[in-house]
């Protein structure tokens, strides 16, 4: 596949990344598509479907979107060597091991908290960002961060949830597995297209996911048509949600990325209360307003002064 170093957006090319209002709009709507995500796997796993079984899936349905999207544009070729192995160690560890904490973790805590407390990635993101890329924040963007983290809290209503120990840590190591590869991601953009990243990627961790769900005999593919529909929910939403955050990477610093993505839980907390009989407090309508009120400063300063 042909490499493509992204230096500066470029307004009237064909196949020219996406000028900064756009990139934070694909961010906003990847967000929502992850914020269902929780409901309809808290449904799947009700109708007897086991994290690995529904990984397994995601990511295999994922992986052969992708490859056929690759066909249809007759891009067949891999990414050069130094790149393909570095996506290959991310579809081989990282990119399983945070996906899986967090999908366990889903399945002992609440929707909501569990989609808050992963969702404190920003704050991770935002030194890990300084450190391995030089994008530093403004400290305006630093106050944001600290407000949309602070809503965040207040929307959880239930954090801490000392309710499953287990399921906390692994949340905790989710979270930092999150940003880390939040920040390989926007590494990789810069030399490779995003379809490139997932078609690699994609069948990586689906093998991880067959081999250790057969190995622990949790692959289970009967299931009623409630969960079979939550299934292909999960499998939709996650596969077109990863290709437009990818998008938006090669434009957007990996910060104001993860910060727009909090919309995620705002997102998450009110299907749960609206589908899965979840309270709605006056804290978590004050988090939810603080949320939204930074994330509309945030895309409001990144249309005024873009990096």
């Amino acid at each position: 596949m042909t490499a493509l170093v992204v230096r500066q957006p470029t307004v009237g090319r064909a196949g020219a990344p996406p000028r900064t209002a756009v990139a934070s709009a694909l961010i906003l709507g990847s967000a929502a598509l992850y914020g269902v995500s929780p409901i309809l796997a808290k449904i799947a796993y009700a109708g007897g479907v086991t994290p690995l079984s529904l990984l397994s899936l995601r990511a295999t349905f994922g992986g052969l979107v992708v490859w056929c999207g690759l066909i249809i544009t007759r891009r067949l070729s891999l990414p050069a060597p130094p790149h393909l192995a570095a996506l290959l160690t991310l579809g081989l560890t990282i990119v399983p091991f945070q996906v899986l904490t967090y999908f366990y973790a889903l399945s002992v805590l609440p929707a909501s908290s569990a989609s808050v407390i992963a969702n404190s990635a920003p704050v991770h993101v935002a030194w890990m960002g300084r450190l391995f890329l030089g994008e530093a924040l403004y400290p305006a963007d630093l106050a944001i961060l600290a407000g949309i983290v602070g809503g965040a809290v207040l929307v959880a209503g239930q954090t801490p949830y000392a309710g499953h120990v287990l399921g906390l840590v692994a949340l905790a190591t989710a979270t930092l597995a999150s940003a880390f590869y939040l920040i390989a991601q926007r590494h990789l953009v810069r030399n490779v297209p995003p379809l490139g990243v997932l078609s690699v990627v994609l069948p990586a961790s689906a093998a991880v996911y067959w081999a250790a769900g057969l190995a622990a005999g949790q692959i289970h593919l009967t299931m009623p048509l409630p969960a079979l529909l939550a299934v292909t929910g999960v499998m939709v939403a996650g596969s077109l949600a990863s290709f437009m955050v990818l998008v938006a990477l090669q434009v957007t610093p990996a910060a104001r990325t993860a910060m727009l993505g909090m919309l995620e839980p705002v997102v998450a907390v009110v299907l749960s209360v609206l589908l899965l009989g979840d309270s709605m407090t006056w804290l978590r309508a004050t988090g939810i307003g603080i949320v939204l009120c930074g994330i509309a400063i945030l895309h409001a300063r990144n249309l005024v002064r873009p990096r």
